[in-house]
């Protein structure tokens, strides 16, 4: 498959990176084995290693409804924007996911959700105990490689309104955790 060789040389060209630079890492060693989980871990140090080549973003809304909202529909909705945010920052120049989360939550429990790669379905974890939700609080966390917090802020900005109204979702955003110095000074 296509898609696998691509995997396989970006691991490859990271492996051959990682030697030349940091031959005392022994994390190193263990890539050979192909198993996601180490896979993961390696990739997690690649992008603590790019720290600087990072843009991230978070926001937080309240979700507030009379008539309340099916835990179905917001099950439908957290995959949506979990997958149209990922989607936009890749569109937008990113070329690498380090985390997409979302955090669904209120008296009666949360629903977490993330996501690393938009063609891979959206991780959820339910411990939300009702089937109808009138008041939660809904934030969104994100970090990709290849664009600076601007850009991501605006990838998120850009779907981000049309998937609540899409889902009949009322909001307002509490937080926009969009720091304008830090990321100026990138740029410098």
């Amino acid at each position: 498959m296509h898609h696998d060789d691509d995997d396989h040389d970006h691991k490859h060209d990271d492996h051959d990176h990682d030697d030349h630079e940091h031959d005392h890492d022994d994390h190193d060693h263990d890539d050979d084995h192909g198993n996601p989980a180490d896979e993961h871990d390696k990739l997690h140090l690649e992008i603590h290693r790019a720290v600087d080549e990072l843009g991230k973003y978070a926001i937080d809304t309240d979700i507030s409804s009379s008539k309340g909202i099916a835990k179905a529909t917001v099950l439908k909705f957290i995959d949506d924007m979990m997958v149209s945010v990922t989607k936009s920052c890749m569109d937008n120049g990113a070329d690498l996911v380090g985390h997409v989360k979302s955090f669904f939550s209120n008296d009666d429990g949360s629903i977490m959700a993330s996501i690393v790669d938009h063609r891979v379905p959206t991780r959820i974890k339910d411990s939300l105990n009702s089937e109808k939700i009138y008041e939660a609080r809904f934030m969104f966390h994100i970090i990709v490689h290849g664009i600076w917090d601007d850009r991501v802020r605006d990838s998120v900005l850009d779907v981000f309104d049309g998937v609540f109204k899409k889902w009949k979702i009322p909001y307002k955003i509490t937080m926009d955790h969009f720091d304008t110095e830090k990321s100026i000074a990138h740029h410098t």
